[in-house]
């Protein structure tokens, strides 16, 4: 059971640094800042789309999760329902997040109510 979550681990980590170099590298090339910004610009939808993702396997794995942990835990049912209970809480409020930090909503509720008045 440690060796495969060693394994999965160590590659978890072995994309991390092939991502962070690759970011790396990818600015070293770039000469400008206006190129940065523009680079920026053109990975957002890509970002959201990896983002939104992540939420609906955290939403759809989360039972299996919760049932994992309950059995290394040795959790009781109560226990367990709790956990299942709060899965949605948890995708709502990264769903807000998503929202709020993500996609900039707020400065943009913000702007338009300024431009209103």
């Amino acid at each position: 059971m440690r060796r495969r979550w060693f394994f999965f681990l160590l590659l978890t980590a072995i994309a991390g640094v092939l991502l962070v170099g690759g970011a790396l590298w990818q600015t070293v090339n770039v000469s400008s800042l206006s190129a940065v910004a523009q680079q920026v610009d053109a990975t957002k939808p890509y970002l959201v789309a990896i983002r939104l993702t992540l939420i609906g396997v955290l939403a759809i794995t989360r039972p299996y999760w919760s049932a994992w942990t309950g059995r290394s835990e040795r959790w009781n049912q109560d226990q367990s329902a709790e956990w299942q209970a709060l899965r949605w809480r948890v995708v709502g409020w990264l769903v807000a997040i998503e929202l709020i930090i993500g996609q900039d909503l707020l400065a943009k509720l913000i702007e338009a109510t300024t431009d209103i008045a």
